[in-house]
């Protein structure tokens, strides 16, 4: 069987090797995060119950930390690096880094009091991080290991392939729109239709940043300092929400 797909992805061109990969990848975060909302338990004759969706949503989440670089080893026959940057780069990704964050607290400020805002306490407390030690545990694997695995998937593999396909800038639309996609069913399943339509739009506008430094310094850490500041500052907003009477 490996030896049968091995003799078919060799007689691929680099064109039809980046559409495999984006239809391989693509759809993981989708399937996982609806399954881990949507899948129904399954109830054994013991009449304990497994819940598949969370047990899918790992799996999704496997592949798509493994399937970039199972296809660079691979597929496309390159070497894993470190992904390095210069002293441009990590200035960059600091200096964007600023007005990402002050639009966040400007955001805040706007939203503070209104229903959006009761929306997004109501979420929080549904989630069970109201206590200090859990929502620093919890803020710090999101800003700074989800992020940087975000990073990984999103600007390095499936811009890199859309960027063969379609080239630089449509590349950066295309992989920010699809890192949106699936934080849809997330903010869909928790808030509001305003939390959605803000949401959506920022992790849009976000991805496209992101993207843009990507693709201008070929590392994804410019990127991911970006990245932490903002999640940092959804962090930091977060924690006045939950501690706000």
């Amino acid at each position: 069987m490996m030896v049968y797909v091995k003799q078919i992805l060799t007689k691929l061109t680099q064109t039809q090797k980046a559409l495999l990969a984006l239809v391989l990848i693509l759809p993981a975060p989708l399937i996982g995060v609806s399954s881990s909302f949507y899948f129904p338990n399954l109830t054994m004759p013991t009449g304990k119950e497994i819940e598949v969706g969370k047990i899918i949503w790992a799996v999704a989440k496997i592949w798509l930390m493994a399937l970039p670089v199972a296809w660079l080893l691979f597929v496309d026959r390159g070497k894993l690096s470190w992904s390095p940057t210069n002293a441009k780069g990590v200035f960059a990704g600091f200096l964007w880094a600023i007005p990402m964050s002050a639009v966040i607290f400007f955001a805040y400020w706007i939203a503070k009091g209104s229903l959006v805002d009761q929306d997004a306490k109501q979420t929080i407390e549904n989630l069970g991080i109201t206590t200090p030690a859990k929502f620093l545990i919890f803020a710090s694997a999101m800003s700074l290991g989800n992020s940087l695995m975000e990073e990984y998937v999103w600007r390095w593999f499936v811009f890199t392939k859309f960027k063969i396909l379609v080239g630089a800038w449509p590349a950066i639309l295309l992989s920010s729109f699809f890192f949106t996609v699936h934080h849809i069913v997330i903010m869909w399943d928790y808030g509001s239709i305003w939390l959605v339509i803000a949401g959506s739009l920022s992790l849009f506008v976000g991805g496209v940043i992101w993207g843009y430094l990507y693709n201008k310094y070929n590392s994804i850490w410019p990127s991911w300092i970006c990245h932490v500041a903002a999640d940092s500052a959804i962090m930091w907003v977060t924690w006045q929400i939950i501690t706000r009477n």
